[in-house]
């Protein structure tokens, strides 16, 4: 094969290579399953077995109040771009089975910016009997200027953080 020929056909697999990426990234997009909205903050929403309600989105600079057994990861400041806050969550368990809380099934996700995992939680993981309820802390570093913050529930729609949290710098 002469190099001419190979030339032309590298000029015309280069576009048709890009042209197969750029169509199947849109129809990653176009097929993905959209977004659950979440529920207003204060509003409840089903998790597995009960529902769960946010009673309170904390930054730490607004009370300092961050937990006194606080794990390694808490000792460290926040990086750059990022701010501290609990997340007061009540979960209530309302089916015959009770309700299973396990911190780890809990994270806040962002609009189109990412998700992020709670650095501390309290209580430990623990079987909720039905009719009772469990207050439970967890501690994230958050975006200064994510969009439309959730905190995701196992089997539930998420809650919203709300923007109050924000300090509006980034």
């Amino acid at each position: 094969m002469s190099r001419s020929a190979t030339l032309q056909r590298a000029k015309i697999l280069v576009p048709v290579i890009l042209l197969v990426l750029v169509a199947a990234l849109v129809a990653s997009v176009v097929t993905a399953a959209p977004r659950k909205p979440p529920a207003l903050l204060g509003a409840s929403a089903g998790v597995a077995g009960g529902v769960a309600r946010i009673n309170g989105v904390v930054p730490e600079e607004t009370d300092g109040g961050m937990p006194t057994a606080a794990s390694a990861a808490l000792a460290d400041p926040p990086a750059e771009g990022l701010h501290r806050v609990r997340v007061l969550v009540e979960l209530t368990a309302l089916e015959k089975g009770g309700l299973a809380y396990d911190p780890s099934d809990y994270f806040v996700s962002g609009l189109g910016t990412g998700t992020w995992k709670a650095l501390w939680s309290s209580p430990a993981p623990a079987d909720v009997p039905q009719g009772q309820s469990l207050n439970a802390t967890l501690v994230f570093d958050l975006p200064d200027r994510a969009i439309d913050l959730a905190l995701e529930l196992p089997g539930g729609p998420g809650l919203s953080l709300g923007a109050a949290h924000h300090r509006g710098r980034g």
